[in-house]
């Protein structure tokens, strides 16, 4: 797949939306159970994409400023004057500093592939801060770039979740003839932990209330992006990297689906929509949760009664592993929030999901999914395709009716 280059200026003044489009980048969130693995900034980095050729927002990474030592940070700054710092719980040691020094020059876009180009990979839950600081640091950059270069027209706000500082910022858009509403989100913790992503997605909570809505994208059909994948159910049978659409009919809005699926045929884009997937768990997340401390407890055990430092090393190293990959299944939503709003942060009858998933075979040769400039730019396609589907084939009215039957959004009247 090679990006089309389509570009338009249809920035406007906030204006309540038909339709929405979200996309967040999960700061650190590079893996799950089951072998799942992914570079979770495919939503960021394709809202930004299609931000900038509709605005000419620049968003050249200019410099990246260092503090070294136990209270160790980054500071990135862009061409268009966002600047964000991030820290990073263990520090910052000189050699790190000058390894972030790789992302200069390129575009605040695919924020964790640029930390993995200059840290090599990342892992989440602890156990690579600086790159993950490093992340959060341009991903929060981009965000104020947005602002800084139309600030009437945007608005951004902070996550509001505790133990998080990531930002997000809203806007609203004429794209073929349609007044769409664009959130670009930063799910991020203090520290270079990650990830708490408790407001992914569409979810309407915390400090995301206010901008959804003044933009409208409580209720709107609503095109939700995520990331670069290898996991099951798709990567074992593909051949080449293929979109998967995700809507479970009576949760989500088959129809947005169907938008995307349009859109895919229309450029000539592999892509596979599988209903079954993403339907609603009373109990997923706590059962989950239960028999991945069940596991920590049997590891634990084990290293009790560990007599060799063979055998200590193995479990440490086992520990480690399963912290790092597995636990990345858990610590990114809260138990009551996955029971209404899924696993990609859904409100029920709103979306459909888009990601980009690798064939398994791609993954054994490169170890990680990486988001590359090319990867954006098609996801950038499926969306602006996706709308002109949803302005000139009929389908806005179907997608609104299905809105009304499925909509559920408990949390919609607290704020």
């Amino acid at each position: 797949m090679q990006p089309s280059a389509k570009r338009s200026n249809g920035i406007q003044m906030p204006t309540k939306a038909r339709l929405g489009i979200v996309g967040h980048a999960g700061c650190g969130h590079a893996n799950s159970h089951l072998g799942f693995i992914q570079d979770d900034s495919g939503g960021l980095a394709t809202v930004l994409t299609l931000w900038q050729r509709l605005t000419g927002v620049d968003l050249t990474i200019t410099s990246v400023r260092a503090e070294v030592g136990m209270e160790g940070s980054f500071t990135v700054e862009t061409a268009s004057g966002g600047v964000a710092t991030a820290t990073a719980r263990r520090g910052v040691t000189p050699y790190e500093a000058r390894l972030a020094q790789a992302v200069v020059g390129e575009q605040a876009i695919c924020t964790q592939a640029l930390a993995v180009r200059a840290f090599g990979r990342i892992l989440g839950q602890g156990a690579m801060e600086a790159p993950v600081a490093l992340q959060t640091a341009i991903a929060n950059a981009a965000i104020r770039s947005l602002k800084a270069a139309n600030p009437d027209e945007v608005e951004i706000f902070d996550e509001g979740v505790e133990g998080n500082c990531g930002l997000g910022a809203c806007a609203s858009f004429r794209i073929h003839g349609l007044d769409v509403s664009m959130m670009a989100l930063v799910n991020a913790t203090v520290g270079g932990l990650g990830p708490n992503e408790d407001v992914e997605g569409n979810v309407d909570l915390y400090g995301k209330t206010g901008a959804m809505a003044r933009f409208g994208l409580r209720d709107v059909p609503t095109f939700l992006i995520e990331g670069k994948v290898c996991a099951g159910p798709i990567s074992p049978i593909i051949d080449v990297p293929t979109f998967l659409i995700r809507a479970y009919p009576t949760d989500d809005n088959p129809v947005v689906a169907e938008a995307y699926m349009r859109a895919a045929k229309r450029l000539g884009y592999p892509a596979v929509y599988r209903e079954e997937l993403l339907q609603r768990s009373p109990d997923a997340m706590r059962r989950l949760t239960e028999t991945m401390g069940e596991k920590l407890v049997a590891l634990g055990e084990e290293l009790k009664a560990a007599r060799t430092s063979a055998e200590k090393v193995r479990i440490a190293a086992e520990v480690h592993r399963f912290a790092s990959e597995d636990l990345g299944g858990i610590t990114f939503m809260s138990d009551d929030i996955h029971r209404v709003m899924g696993g990609v942060g859904q409100i029920p009858g709103t979306t459909a999901c888009m990601s980009l998933f690798i064939p398994k075979a791609e993954q054994l040769r490169t170890v990680l999914p990486v988001l590359s400039t090319a990867d954006a730019g098609c996801f950038a396609d499926m969306l602006y395709e996706a709308v002109d589907v949803m302005a000139g084939e009929g389908l806005l009215p179907k997608a609104e009716e299905v809105l009304r039957q499925n909509y559920r959004n408990p949390w919609a009247a607290e704020d």
